[in-house]
């Protein structure tokens, strides 16, 4: 559905070394592992990394699983009291912690409320708030149950690298190896310092009004004023600290789209005439079309390059053993999903039994792919899976847009939570923790995050606009284009649209090829260019100044920028994401 900051990087997959630490650790470590404290601790922190998602990828597409930030988070919270109280904290207990964690942060894409749902109600379709709370858990606990199905091979037969969680793992075993008075010194205090800021900002800026929410870029392009084609530089933390995680390909990347988009194609058309109001909201309306064909270009690229793992995809469901994979219970609970799943489809979105079963049966295989892909190389492509449910459901359902949408949902939704419970199961796999602690903990987050993520998606749509400047969830007109298009053609997009999305993916799709080759690192990304042409420019020049700041951070002091900068960046990110709920809400209250 939406990518996080992960799969848009795509970074290559770790080999490091974790084995003889973490047996040391398993050796030594006390049994504690599915605690009231640890469950607790994860829950908490989920519930903010789930606001903090949903803030951030309704503004830029992107969200994160969080899972290393889960982990130094329950450590800094428990490690010390627990010990003073005689009970150590354990490894397996903070594994539990951000296994829980990252489940309830995933809950917003897997519900759909980063693309789908906001798509659907683009398209003029209204869903009640308790149908996409249930039909959210419906979804994240098949993705959930397909991750444990597949966990046994990939994880255990295979041993696929997965490396996000091998470096959870390591990070897991080193704090408690040491006496983690670095950790709680060093990474607490630079995370509260970087979220303190970030709430400053955001409230000088949203609260108080004394600052903009962008600074103008002075001057005009192509006799247009450059401030009204949104160019200029952002006063926000968030963005920099996408920025400074993404590093300086992806924001150049954007930046490249950005000049592109509001540099070239928007004083062209404001000159030429073409629309009849060049204003911000049909010039975006316009661009929304090359973004997207950028975006789907590389999807169709990537999926021809994931050709073997659509048959390693069906060997992994051939190797499938009922006992061994998870408890019996579960099977009952998958059935129950389903159940839901298939009434709600109906009830909500206009699918048709028949149809949503379809659905449902794609959800396995098409979730092996992405297990596979997060495996090798720590990407999981879960937007490409929603887009090929998408294209089979518009030969199946001509002129049904909305349920083109939901089908999409169903696949990519259930894939969402399957990557990221993947990094999870490997997490504990190296750490020797038990899968069906985990899988426990992994549904009661499924579930905590169905109750928290909705209500913040309504409050921020409500207060700021969905599609708006503010709020542009750049992933929704990637959902409604490629449902429009799967079902009605070509025809209705604005004059020469249908000729900038055709070029448009015949470049994504070259990008993505050629990235493959020696030239890799000197090619923007085809999925970034295309955020860079639906966000507004100054959405691209703030990300891409944080990247090349940190660019020159590792370039003057290597070592504290990449000890460091993760723990900056996610402070900032949650700073700013709690602050503008907050102000979201006093707004909605009529406080502000």
């Amino acid at each position: 559905m939406i990518p996080s900051v992960r799969e848009l990087t795509e970074p290559e997959a770790s080999t490091t070394e974790v084995a003889p630490v973490l047996t040391r650790v398993r050796e030594h470590a006390a049994p504690l592992e599915l605690t009231a404290r640890a469950l607790g601790m994860g829950l908490l922190i989920g519930g903010l990394l789930a606001v903090t998602n949903v803030y951030m990828g309704l503004k830029t597409g992107w969200w994160e699983s969080g899972s290393v930030t889960a982990a130094v988070l329950g450590f800094s919270a428990l490690a010390t009291v627990s010990r003073k109280r005689g009970s150590a904290y354990t490894p397996l207990e903070n594994n539990l912690t951000q296994t829980a964690a990252a489940s309830v942060g995933a809950m917003p894409a897997a519900a759909g409320l980063l693309g789908a749902l906001p798509a659907l109600t683009l398209l003029g379709t209204s869903v009640p708030a308790w149908g996409v709370a249930v039909w959210s858990v419906a979804l994240g606990v098949l993705g959930v149950l397909a991750a444990h199905l597949l966990r046994r091979r990939l994880v255990a037969q295979e041993a696929l690298p997965f490396p996000t969680g091998i470096a959870t793992a390591e990070l897991i075993t080193a704090m408690h190896a040491s006496t983690g008075t670095e950790v709680r010194a060093g990474r607490g205090r630079l995370l509260a310092g970087a979220g303190a800021a970030a709430v400053v900002v955001t409230a000088v800026r949203d609260a108080f009004k004394w600052l903009p929410g962008m600074t103008a870029m002075p001057g005009t392009l192509g006799g247009v004023p450059a401030a009204s084609l949104t160019w200029g530089v952002g006063w926000s933390p968030m963005l920099l600290a996408i920025g400074m995680m993404t590093g300086p390909r992806l924001g150049l990347s954007m930046l490249a789209g950005a000049a592109v988009a509001w540099g070239v194609l928007s004083p062209w058309l404001a000159s030429t005439g073409l629309l009849a109001d060049p204003g911000y909201e049909s010039l975006s309306a316009w661009l929304t079309w090359p973004g997207v064909g950028l975006m789907v270009g590389s999807a169709m690229a990537s999926l021809l390059a994931q050709a073997r793992d659509f048959l390693g995809a069906a060997r992994d469901l051939g190797n499938l053993r009922k006992g061994e994979t998870v408890p019996a219970w579960a099977f009952g609970v998958g059935l129950g999903a389903c159940v839901l799943a298939v009434a709600l489809g109906s009830m909500l979105f206009g699918l048709s039994v028949p149809y949503m079963l379809l659905a449902l049966v794609l959800v396995l295989p098409l979730c092996a792919v992405c297990a596979r892909g997060a495996g090798q190389v720590d990407v999981s492509p879960v937007t490409q899976m929603g887009q090929v449910t998408q294209v089979i459901f518009g030969g199946l359902l001509p002129g049904a847009v909305a349920p083109n949408v939901a089908a999409g949902a169903v696949v990519s939704g259930a894939a969402a939570q399957t990557g990221v419970s993947m990094w999870s199961l490997k997490a504990g796999h190296l750490l020797g923790a038990s899968p069906r602690r985990l899988l426990a903990a992994q549904l009661v987050g499924v579930l905590a995050g169905s109750v928290v993520g909705v209500p913040v998606y309504l409050l921020l749509t409500r207060t700021q606009g969905l599609g708006s400047e503010a709020l542009p969830a750049p992933f929704a007109h990637q959902f409604r284009a490629v449902a429009e298009v799967a079902v009605r053609g070509l025809d209705g997009l604005p004059p020469q649209a249908a000729l900038a999305a055709c070029v448009a993916v015949g470049v994504g799709a070259l990008l993505t090829f050629a990235s493959r080759g020696r030239v890799a690192r000197w090619l923007p990304l085809p999925v970034a260019l295309g955020i860079g042409f639906i966000l507004p420019a100054y959405y691209a020049v703030t990300i891409c100044v944080g990247a090349l700041g940190l660019a020159a951070a590792r370039w003057r002091w290597p070592a504290a920028a990449e000890r460091n900068v993760s723990t900056l960046a996610a402070g900032a990110i949650a700073g700013e994401s709690l602050a503008g709920v907050l102000f979201a809400a006093l707004m909605a209250l009529g406080f502000m």
